[in-house]
């Protein structure tokens, strides 16, 4: 039963993830004077959740056990949830929240790079066009959350899936018969 709500289980426990890191990011986005703290907490947060599911997760098997590699797989997959939810914000955040602040955090990239002197007009055109679908495009929006949510959340992962990981019960006489 457990094996087969991997995905479901996946979905919603990623998406708890996800909104609760939505939650953080309006917080920081609307309040900048203590971004830094909120960041910090949603870090924190993040953590403990990840933890959190992926041992209530482990419980689940029983006697049955639950690898390092199972406990891995699912952080992983609740990462590829957690960036959906993260990435649609950031589709609503950059056109139609708080499209100045991503604006401004636009153009200050670019007149960075136009600054250094190191990269010709042509270059520099083609990169701003680059940036802009980066940062305004919602396929690119949506795809670097959710591969950013996989690899992110998969790091922690490696960590987290120490102290989630279950032995399978050794004494278990269920299966013999």
């Amino acid at each position: 039963m457990a094996k087969n709500a991997f995905w479901n289980e996946a979905s919603r426990c990623g998406a708890i993830v996800g909104l609760v890191n939505v939650a953080f990011e309006l917080g920081k986005m609307s309040v900048p004077s203590i971004a830094f703290v909120l960041g910090l907490a949603n870090f924190v947060v993040t953590i403990y959740l990840l933890w959190r599911f992926a041992s209530r997760r482990a419980k689940s098997f029983g006697n049955e056990g639950f690898t390092y590699g199972q406990s891995l797989g699912f952080i992983v997959a609740m990462g590829i949830f957690a960036g959906i939810i993260t990435g649609a914000y950031q589709i609503l955040a950059s056109n139609f929240l708080f499209v100045d602040k991503y604006e401004e955090v636009y153009n200050t990239l670019i007149a960075t790079y136009s600054q250094m002197g190191m990269i010709d007009n042509a270059t520099m055109a083609s990169m701003s066009k680059i940036y802009r679908a980066m940062f305004f495009s919602p396929i690119w929006v949506l795809i670097t959350n959710i591969a950013s949510g996989a690899l992110g959340y998969g790091f922690y992962g490696l960590f987290i899936s120490i102290g989630a990981k279950r032995d399978p019960d050794m004494f278990d006489s269920s299966d013999e018969e």
